[in-house]
């Protein structure tokens, strides 16, 4: 059976930033995760939803500024 969910750092290493900004965002409440006692869990699938939409965002900015 395949993981569901991939942990801080695994997303840290999927999303080429650091643990601290995987950390950050969690706090900030602007990544989509899971807490299950005390572990903070992702789903790869929301995280590429939420990168999807990260990036629209940021290029509708672009736009915007120019």
């Amino acid at each position: 059976m395949d993981k569901q969910t991939i942990s801080v750092k695994e997303t840290a290493v999927y999303m080429g930033v650091s643990k601290d900004l995987v950390y950050q965002l969690v706090r900030e409440r602007k990544v989509p995760h899971l807490r299950l006692g005390h572990r903070i869990l992702f789903r790869k699938e929301a995280i590429d939803r939420w990168l999807t939409t990260q990036e629209t965002l940021s290029v509708q900015q672009n736009k915007n500024n120019h």
